[in-house]
């Protein structure tokens, strides 16, 4: 009896040393292929820091960064499975972003392009005007900023040549103050050096004329080059709303219209699919189907109202106000303020105005 018990727990010890040692066996290969993975993510980031990812693409970049932190504390806690997932989805961002980078190159460029043509045009008819004397070191200013900006171009450093012209067109901005402060300065020398040869009274009268005049001068012409840097600034925030948030979005194979609502750069919410089906409706004949190539509208000037209304029809649970992260009209108000109204068209301009009584309907 005693042998009998001796041999059933030699075999039970038996038995667990083999399932020690397949589940060591087991474990093994997938810290080596959870430490494989996060090798080849950390590569991926590298180079994506190389090619400028974390300047045109920072919202990706920073996706990937988190990832591939998460997949580093998974692995500390010996969740292979998790950490690989987490490794691998790091470097699908990355690549991404990689795809993505030369598109944002192009328009970084164009937008810096752009305003850089604007601003040398600004800087000419200061440079040669008779204002020139009044603002001579400021005008100096914006010429190195200016150059150092189509160098950066030139070089392909375009986010720091964007911001460089971004800068000189700040400094154009304020350059009539800078000119009347000159002419003040310059003004008061004039009139110690007239001090000898006229009376007090005869300085002030003349001094007076004189600054009178040359206010008037200065505020129109501050005036004027405010209404261009407002035009222009206007035209820059266009062209950096469409940059962020396009107003056309083309159709990739698999995608649904709850797939394109959820990006970041269409609504960043998956429950407002049916306003992109709304403005698409001679297209798209089921909101469950959509096409390959299809290039399809993005609403942009929408209401809160249409969000909602958008959210109860995709069966969101109440509330039905979109996230915080979502978009929302105050996107699109942030960026369209300062926006000039519209001019008129040359024949609306011609016809005379018609009277009409304001509490009629039309």
């Amino acid at each position: 009896m005693k042998r009998n018990v001796r041999h059933a727990a030699r075999a039970v010890l038996v038995v667990l040393m083999l399932a020690c040692g397949l589940l060591s066996c087991r474990s093994i290969p997938l810290r080596e292929l959870a430490i494989t993975d996060i090798d080849n993510a950390e590569q991926a980031l590298q180079q994506a820091q190389t090619a400028e990812a974390h300047v045109y693409m920072p919202e990706k970049y920073l996706e990937a960064r988190m990832l591939l932190r998460r997949a580093r504390s998974s692995m500390r806690t010996e969740e292979y499975m998790q950490s690989r997932e987490f490794a691998r989805r790091s470097r699908e961002v990355v690549l991404q972003a990689m795809q993505q980078i030369p598109g944002e190159q192009q328009r970084v460029k164009d937008l810096a392009m752009r305003l850089l043509f604007s601003a040398n045009e600004a800087w000419d008819s200061y440079a040669q005007g008779i204002e020139k004397e009044y603002a001579s070191d400021e005008l100096i200013e914006i010429r190195q900023l200016l150059d150092g900006a189509q160098e950066d171009l030139n070089t392909q450093r375009y986010m720091d040549g964007l911001k460089k012209v971004q800068k000189a067109h700040a400094k154009i901005t304020s350059l009539p103050e800078a000119i009347e402060r000159g002419r003040i300065v310059r003004l008061e020398q004039e009139k110690k050096r007239q001090q000898a040869q006229k009376t007090g009274a005869e300085i002030i009268a003349e001094a007076n004329r004189t600054a009178e005049i040359i206010i008037k001068a200065a505020n129109r012409q501050r005036e004027q080059l405010l209404a261009e840097t407002a035009e222009l600034a206007a035209y820059a925030r266009r062209v950096e709303f469409e940059r962020m948030f396009p107003s056309t979005y083309k159709v990739k194979s698999g995608e649904t219209l709850l797939d394109i609502a959820r990006r970041h750069e269409i609504f960043n919410d998956k429950f407002m699919w049916p306003l992109l089906y709304k403005a698409n409706r001679d297209q798209i004949r089921d909101p469950m189907v959509v096409f390959p190539d299809q290039t399809l509208t993005v609403p942009r000037d929408i209401t809160y109202e249409d969000i909602i209304e958008a959210r109860k029809m995709a069966e969101a649970p109440p509330p039905y106000d979109p996230p915080a992260t979502a978009y929302t009209p105050a996107v699109y108000q942030r960026y369209m303020q300062i926006l000039p109204p519209d001019p008129l068209m040359p024949e609306e301009a011609e016809q005379p105005a018609q009277e009409s009584e304001p509490w009629l309907e039309p």
